[in-house]
Protein backbone atom coordinates (compact mmCIF):
# COMPACT_ATOMS: atom_id res chain seq x y z
CA UNK A 1 0.00 0.00 0.00
CA UNK A 2 2.72 2.42 0.96
CA UNK A 3 4.71 1.88 -2.50
CA UNK A 4 1.10 2.62 -4.19
CA UNK A 5 0.71 5.67 -2.92
CA UNK A 6 3.76 6.45 -3.75
CA UNK A 7 3.69 5.57 -7.18
CA UNK A 8 0.84 7.60 -7.58
CA UNK A 9 2.80 10.65 -6.35
CA UNK A 10 5.07 9.93 -8.90
CA UNK A 11 2.45 9.74 -11.62
CA UNK A 12 1.04 13.10 -10.25
CA UNK A 13 4.48 14.85 -9.96
CA UNK A 14 5.08 13.80 -13.46
CA UNK A 15 1.95 15.76 -14.79
CA UNK A 16 2.86 18.89 -12.77
CA UNK A 17 6.58 18.94 -14.59
CA UNK A 18 4.41 18.21 -17.66
CA UNK A 19 2.12 21.25 -16.96
CA UNK A 20 4.93 23.48 -15.77
CA UNK A 21 7.30 23.01 -18.11
CA UNK A 22 4.35 23.84 -21.11
CA UNK A 23 4.35 20.85 -22.62
CA UNK A 24 0.41 20.39 -21.33
CA UNK A 25 -0.90 23.48 -21.59
CA UNK A 26 -4.08 23.03 -19.88
CA UNK A 27 -5.29 26.93 -20.28
CA UNK A 28 -6.00 26.19 -23.54
CA UNK A 29 -9.18 24.50 -22.13
CA UNK A 30 -10.17 27.95 -20.80
CA UNK A 31 -8.93 29.97 -24.37
CA UNK A 32 -11.86 32.70 -25.05
CA UNK A 33 -12.59 33.18 -21.60
CA UNK A 34 -12.82 36.68 -19.96
CA UNK A 35 -10.30 35.22 -17.32
CA UNK A 36 -7.91 33.60 -19.43
CA UNK A 37 -5.00 34.88 -18.05
CA UNK A 38 -5.94 34.22 -14.35
CA UNK A 39 -6.62 30.40 -15.30
CA UNK A 40 -3.63 30.13 -16.42
CA UNK A 41 -1.37 32.03 -14.00
CA UNK A 42 -3.18 30.26 -11.18
CA UNK A 43 -3.03 26.51 -12.62
CA UNK A 44 1.04 27.34 -12.88
CA UNK A 45 1.10 29.13 -9.73
CA UNK A 46 -0.75 25.81 -7.81
CA UNK A 47 1.25 23.47 -10.21
CA UNK A 48 4.56 24.89 -8.98
CA UNK A 49 3.77 24.42 -5.28
CA UNK A 50 2.41 20.96 -5.70
CA UNK A 51 5.95 20.19 -7.24
CA UNK A 52 7.76 21.70 -4.47
CA UNK A 53 5.83 20.21 -1.79
CA UNK A 54 5.82 16.93 -3.42
CA UNK A 55 10.00 17.39 -4.06
CA UNK A 56 10.06 17.85 -0.62
CA UNK A 57 7.90 15.00 -0.05
CA UNK A 58 10.19 12.63 -1.89
CA UNK A 59 13.46 14.05 -0.39
CA UNK A 60 12.32 13.22 2.79
CA UNK A 61 10.96 9.57 2.10
CA UNK A 62 14.11 8.51 0.37
CA UNK A 63 16.62 9.75 2.86
CA UNK A 64 14.44 8.15 5.83
CA UNK A 65 14.30 4.76 3.65
CA UNK A 66 18.28 4.79 2.94
CA UNK A 67 19.17 5.43 5.92
CA UNK A 68 16.99 2.72 7.72
CA UNK A 69 18.09 0.64 4.98
CA UNK A 70 21.85 0.86 6.00
CA UNK A 71 21.38 1.09 9.57
CA UNK A 72 18.53 -1.54 9.71
CA UNK A 73 16.36 0.70 11.91
CA UNK A 74 12.63 0.14 12.18
CA UNK A 75 11.64 2.66 14.77
CA UNK A 76 12.87 6.53 15.12
CA UNK A 77 16.32 7.36 16.30
CA UNK A 78 17.58 11.15 16.40
CA UNK A 79 18.62 11.48 12.79
CA UNK A 80 14.78 10.30 11.62
CA UNK A 81 13.58 13.08 14.08
CA UNK A 82 16.28 15.39 13.08
CA UNK A 83 14.92 14.81 9.38
CA UNK A 84 11.49 15.39 10.29
CA UNK A 85 11.81 18.69 12.00
CA UNK A 86 13.69 20.03 8.90
CA UNK A 87 10.67 18.48 6.63
CA UNK A 88 8.77 20.48 8.73
CA UNK A 89 10.55 23.60 8.61
CA UNK A 90 10.86 23.49 4.69
CA UNK A 91 7.14 22.60 4.75
CA UNK A 92 5.91 25.22 6.35
CA UNK A 93 8.29 27.92 4.42
CA UNK A 94 7.05 26.86 1.38
CA UNK A 95 3.51 26.77 1.98
CA UNK A 96 4.29 30.46 2.97
CA UNK A 97 5.94 31.55 0.13
CA UNK A 98 3.83 29.59 -2.48
CA UNK A 99 -0.06 31.83 -0.83
CA UNK A 100 2.29 35.09 -1.32
CA UNK A 101 2.70 33.59 -4.96
CA UNK A 102 -1.16 32.88 -5.42
CA UNK A 103 -1.51 36.72 -4.63
CA UNK A 104 1.19 38.01 -6.84
CA UNK A 105 3.31 39.51 -4.22
CA UNK A 106 7.16 39.20 -5.21
CA UNK A 107 8.58 37.57 -1.87
CA UNK A 108 12.29 39.06 -2.42
CA UNK A 109 10.48 42.75 -2.39
CA UNK A 110 7.89 42.03 0.65
CA UNK A 111 11.01 40.85 2.64
CA UNK A 112 12.90 43.72 2.03
CA UNK A 113 10.14 46.25 2.75
CA UNK A 114 8.96 44.42 5.78
CA UNK A 115 12.82 44.15 6.89
CA UNK A 116 12.43 46.45 9.58
CA UNK A 117 8.90 44.46 10.70
CA UNK A 118 10.96 41.25 10.48
CA UNK A 119 13.90 42.66 12.70
CA UNK A 120 11.43 43.32 15.37
CA UNK A 121 9.56 39.91 15.29
CA UNK A 122 13.23 37.98 15.40
CA UNK A 123 13.79 40.05 18.69
CA UNK A 124 10.29 39.08 19.55
CA UNK A 125 10.83 35.33 18.84
CA UNK A 126 14.32 35.25 19.45
CA UNK A 127 13.41 32.39 22.40
CA UNK A 128 11.31 30.28 20.15
CA UNK A 129 14.32 30.18 17.06
CA UNK A 130 16.95 29.70 19.92
CA UNK A 131 14.55 26.67 21.23
CA UNK A 132 14.21 25.76 17.31
CA UNK A 133 17.99 25.86 17.21
CA UNK A 134 19.16 24.11 19.48
CA UNK A 135 16.44 21.30 19.39
CA UNK A 136 18.21 20.43 15.85
CA UNK A 137 21.44 20.75 17.69
CA UNK A 138 20.55 18.35 20.37
CA UNK A 139 18.83 16.13 17.44
CA UNK A 140 21.50 15.42 15.61
CA UNK A 141 24.48 15.65 18.55
CA UNK A 142 23.34 11.73 19.40
CA UNK A 143 24.05 12.26 23.18
CA UNK A 144 20.42 12.49 24.05
CA UNK A 145 18.03 10.07 22.19
CA UNK A 146 14.71 8.77 22.70
CA UNK A 147 14.64 6.24 25.39
CA UNK A 148 17.80 7.42 27.27
CA UNK A 149 17.41 7.40 31.34
CA UNK A 150 18.31 10.65 31.83
CA UNK A 151 19.02 13.31 34.52
CA UNK A 152 18.75 17.08 33.55
CA UNK A 153 18.86 19.57 36.59
CA UNK A 154 16.86 18.06 39.17
CA UNK A 155 14.98 15.80 37.02
CA UNK A 156 15.21 12.53 36.29
CA UNK A 157 13.48 10.23 33.71
CA UNK A 158 13.28 8.71 30.35
CA UNK A 159 12.59 10.54 27.42
CA UNK A 160 9.77 9.99 25.32
CA UNK A 161 10.00 12.82 22.70
CA UNK A 162 11.96 15.16 21.62
CA UNK A 163 11.30 18.27 19.47
CA UNK A 164 12.31 21.59 18.35
CA UNK A 165 10.82 23.30 21.05
CA UNK A 166 11.53 20.96 24.05
CA UNK A 167 12.24 17.54 25.79
CA UNK A 168 9.45 15.19 27.00
CA UNK A 169 10.85 13.95 30.41
CA UNK A 170 8.49 10.49 31.67
CA UNK A 171 9.85 10.41 35.20
CA UNK A 172 9.38 7.59 37.60
CA UNK A 173 5.34 9.09 38.46
CA UNK A 174 4.71 8.75 35.29
CA UNK A 175 4.60 12.45 35.06
CA UNK A 176 5.82 13.94 31.61
CA UNK A 177 8.23 17.06 32.26
CA UNK A 178 8.70 19.67 29.81
CA UNK A 179 12.23 21.16 29.38
CA UNK A 180 12.80 23.86 26.90
CA UNK A 181 15.69 22.84 24.96
CA UNK A 182 17.94 26.28 25.72
CA UNK A 183 17.90 25.03 29.13
CA UNK A 184 18.54 21.19 28.47
CA UNK A 185 21.91 22.89 27.09
CA UNK A 186 22.84 24.94 29.93
CA UNK A 187 22.05 22.19 32.62
CA UNK A 188 24.49 19.46 33.94
CA UNK A 189 23.13 16.68 32.05
CA UNK A 190 23.30 12.86 33.12
CA UNK A 191 22.97 10.12 30.32
CA UNK A 192 22.64 6.87 32.13
CA UNK A 193 21.88 4.60 29.19
CA UNK A 194 24.75 5.95 27.14
CA UNK A 195 27.54 4.46 30.16
CA UNK A 196 29.35 1.66 29.58
CA UNK A 197 28.53 -0.01 33.19
CA UNK A 198 24.34 0.30 33.37
CA UNK A 199 24.35 0.93 37.13
CA UNK A 200 21.39 1.48 38.71
CA UNK A 201 21.44 4.09 41.50
CA UNK A 202 19.07 4.81 44.60
CA UNK A 203 19.83 7.70 46.53
CA UNK A 204 18.72 8.42 49.99
CA UNK A 205 19.69 10.08 53.25
CA UNK A 206 19.37 8.25 56.31
CA UNK A 207 19.82 9.67 60.01
CA UNK A 208 22.54 8.51 62.31
CA UNK A 209 20.70 7.45 64.88
CA UNK A 210 19.36 4.85 62.77
CA UNK A 211 22.24 3.84 61.49
CA UNK A 212 24.40 0.91 62.87
CA UNK A 213 26.73 0.32 60.78
CA UNK A 214 26.76 0.47 56.75
CA UNK A 215 27.52 -3.26 56.56
CA UNK A 216 24.41 -4.50 58.19
CA UNK A 217 22.33 -1.45 56.48
CA UNK A 218 24.07 -3.16 52.90
CA UNK A 219 22.72 -7.20 53.87
CA UNK A 220 19.38 -5.98 54.49
CA UNK A 221 19.00 -3.89 51.35
CA UNK A 222 20.66 -7.39 49.51
CA UNK A 223 18.19 -9.34 51.29
CA UNK A 224 15.04 -7.78 50.60
CA UNK A 225 16.25 -7.85 46.82
CA UNK A 226 16.68 -11.97 46.47
CA UNK A 227 13.43 -12.26 44.16
CA UNK A 228 15.83 -10.08 41.94
CA UNK A 229 18.85 -11.64 42.35
CA UNK A 230 18.44 -13.77 38.98
CA UNK A 231 17.90 -10.23 37.00
CA UNK A 232 20.88 -8.68 38.96
CA UNK A 233 24.70 -9.05 38.52
CA UNK A 234 26.51 -10.98 41.14
CA UNK A 235 28.86 -9.17 43.15
CA UNK A 236 27.24 -6.22 41.65
CA UNK A 237 25.73 -4.76 45.01
CA UNK A 238 27.39 -1.76 46.60
CA UNK A 239 26.44 0.35 49.28
CA UNK A 240 28.54 4.14 49.01
CA UNK A 241 28.89 6.58 51.41
CA UNK A 242 28.17 9.80 49.47
CA UNK A 243 28.37 12.70 52.14
CA UNK A 244 28.46 12.70 56.09
CA UNK A 245 26.39 15.69 57.22
CA UNK A 246 26.19 16.45 61.24
CA UNK A 247 22.60 14.70 61.79
CA UNK A 248 22.31 12.15 58.83
CA UNK A 249 24.17 10.73 55.70
CA UNK A 250 23.93 10.18 52.36
CA UNK A 251 24.07 7.18 50.80
CA UNK A 252 23.47 5.47 46.67
CA UNK A 253 22.68 1.78 47.31
CA UNK A 254 24.17 0.64 43.97
CA UNK A 255 23.69 -2.64 41.36
CA UNK A 256 24.06 -3.55 38.27
CA UNK A 257 20.81 -5.41 35.85
CA UNK A 258 21.83 -8.21 33.49
CA UNK A 259 19.60 -6.45 30.85
CA UNK A 260 18.19 -2.80 31.31
CA UNK A 261 14.53 -2.99 32.33
CA UNK A 262 12.93 0.27 33.49
CA UNK A 263 9.55 -1.36 34.63
CA UNK A 264 12.15 -3.63 36.41
CA UNK A 265 13.89 -0.67 37.99
CA UNK A 266 11.29 0.95 39.19
CA UNK A 267 9.87 -2.47 41.24
CA UNK A 268 13.20 -2.50 42.91
CA UNK A 269 13.37 0.93 43.24
CA UNK A 270 10.18 0.47 45.33
CA UNK A 271 10.70 -2.38 47.25
CA UNK A 272 14.28 -1.10 48.57
CA UNK A 273 13.24 2.35 49.65
CA UNK A 274 10.11 0.53 51.47
CA UNK A 275 12.84 -1.79 53.52
CA UNK A 276 14.37 0.99 54.21
CA UNK A 277 11.03 2.99 55.66
CA UNK A 278 10.86 -0.33 57.77
CA UNK A 279 14.40 -0.27 59.21
CA UNK A 280 13.83 3.44 60.28
CA UNK A 281 10.52 2.96 61.50
CA UNK A 282 12.33 -0.74 63.27
CA UNK A 283 14.73 1.98 64.68
CA UNK A 284 12.52 4.58 66.03
CA UNK A 285 10.51 2.02 68.00
CA UNK A 286 13.93 0.54 69.82
CA UNK A 287 14.63 4.02 70.78
CA UNK A 288 11.29 4.90 72.13
CA UNK A 289 11.53 1.77 74.83
CA UNK A 290 15.31 3.01 76.06
CA UNK A 291 14.41 5.77 78.93
CA UNK A 292 17.05 8.22 78.51
CA UNK A 293 19.11 8.13 81.44
CA UNK A 294 19.58 11.05 84.26
CA UNK A 295 21.79 13.65 84.35
CA UNK A 296 24.70 13.57 86.97
CA UNK A 297 24.54 16.32 89.85
CA UNK A 298 26.91 17.98 89.91
CA UNK A 299 27.26 18.88 93.56
CA UNK A 300 26.70 14.79 94.53
CA UNK A 301 29.83 14.20 96.99
CA UNK A 302 31.95 10.92 95.81
CA UNK A 303 31.53 12.32 92.09
CA UNK A 304 33.60 14.19 89.86
CA UNK A 305 32.97 15.48 86.34
CA UNK A 306 35.05 14.75 83.52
Amino acid sequence: MKYLILLIKFIVFYVLVQIRLGEWNLSGFFTGFRYHDTFAFYIDAFAGIAMFLMLLDFVQFFTVWWYRRRHKIRGEDNFIIGVSHIYSLLLAVGVIVGVLSLFRINVRELFTSLSIIFAGLAIITKDYISNMINGMIITFSGQLSIGDNVSIGKQRGKIVDITLQNIHLLNDDDDVIYIPNNLVLNMEVVNYTKREVKRTSIDFEIDLKHLITVEELERNLVEVLKPFHDLIKPESYYLRVADVKKDNVAMKFQYILTEPNKELERQIRRRAIRRLVEIISEREKIADKIPNLPDMPEDVPGHSVI
